[in-house]
């Protein structure tokens, strides 16, 4: 069937013209993307004392290249605070993990009242940007002012 298509196509094109199949160049969607050049830190933490969740020492076991369409790097950081009637407890870390991802959604998510759930995501573009703690200091420190703001005028 293969030698009766290309009899066809060589009938058909005349002398001196250009061969179909062997002059024109056919590149996929995914050869056409430039390669991905991301390096990101790859770890979970699941105490604050694990090497991942605190990078300040050597840390070459965990930068991890980044493949296909993950060209961000990430950190989500689980923690929780717990409140009384008279103080409120800074947050605490329970899970941290670093990785490359395709999607990412930076902020926090806040579940709770007397036990606070904090599910916080910070996103880069750039190699070994995902070395913070992964919390959104920002917007931790908006939630828990307003509950100094109150202690303080009791």
């Amino acid at each position: 069937m293969r030698f009766l298509i290309l009899l066809v196509l060589s009938l058909l094109a005349s002398e001196g013209e250009c061969d179909l199949l062997r002059d024109s160049v056919h590149v996929t969607s995914a050869a056409a993307r430039p390669n991905n050049e991301l390096w990101c830190y790859k770890c979970l933490a699941e105490v604050p004392d694990d090497r991942c969740a605190d990078l300040r020492h050597n840390n070459s076991a965990l930068i991890h290249k980044c493949h296909n369409d993950r060209r961000m790097c990430m950190v989500k950081r689980f923690s929780f605070t717990t409140s009384t009637e008279n103080s409120t407890t800074l947050p605490k870390m329970w899970a941290l993990e670093r990785n490359c991802t395709k999607h990412c959604e930076p902020g926090c998510i806040v579940i709770g009242e007397r036990t606070k759930l904090y599910a916080c995501t910070s996103c880069c573009t750039t190699s070994l940007c995902n070395y913070g703690s992964g919390s959104d200091e920002n917007a931790l420190d908006l939630l828990i002012m307003p509950v100094a703001v109150l202690l303080l005028s009791l």
